[in-house]
């Protein structure tokens, strides 16, 4: 499985990382800290899931995937 994890907080994402790759099998995670950066690597490829924090910087809410 795919899974792209934006958050701009890092600790954030090193927690959520640590315990998916500690719980799931055949995980792949990228990390964003911005929204710029997930809309990047969500060009280089596809996900399966997608965790993205609404209020990063750069978001506007939902609007900010639109």
């Amino acid at each position: 499985m795919r899974l792209l994890l934006a958050d701009d907080h890092h600790l954030v994402r090193e927690a959520l990382c640590f315990y998916l790759r500690q719980t799931a099998d055949n995980v792949d995670i990228e990390e964003a800290a911005s929204l710029d950066e997930a809309l990047a690597l969500g060009e280089k490829g596809r996900f399966d899931v997608i965790v993205l924090y609404l209020r990063m910087p750069g978001m506007n809410g939902v609007a900010g995937v639109g």
